[in-house]
């Protein structure tokens, strides 16, 4: 996940809000191959009202789309499930190929050596 350690799923960890930027990420099966993906995300509407009425540089400061508190991913399928608070409902997200395209160049970037704030402390190849 950019900017966080690699982790073994299944693992719980909180995401901050994004006013700009995406949660790219790698998921990596037990055979080897590789999911890359974004995280679907959810406008925080109350955040952004909040926002604009007292200050609207505020929404890039502090942003507005807020991850959902449970994602799945499916490495066979190629598709993130995810569930809104107090939903047992799975919605589904298909990850398409310019995802997946932008997901991996964020990691082969990170793997090549670049130095950046959010590659994680072990890039994925």
């Amino acid at each position: 996940m950019r900017g966080l350690e690699p982790v073994t799923l299944p693992h719980a960890f909180e995401l901050g809000a994004k006013s700009t930027g995406q949660h790219e990420f790698v998921a990596k099966g037990a055979d080897g191959k590789a999911l890359y993906g974004i995280l679907p995300l959810k406008v925080n509407g109350g955040r952004m009202a909040v926002s604009i009425m007292f200050f609207a540089p505020a929404l890039a400061l502090g942003g507005f789309r807020d991850a959902y508190p449970v994602y799945e991913l499916d490495l066979e399928r190629g598709e993130i499930r995810y569930q809104t608070e107090g939903s047992s409902h799975w919605r589904v997200h298909k990850i398409s190929p310019a995802e997946s395209d932008r997901a991996k160049a964020f990691f082969d970037t990170c793997a090549a050596g670049a130095v950046a704030t959010d590659c994680p402390k072990v890039a994925a190849p």
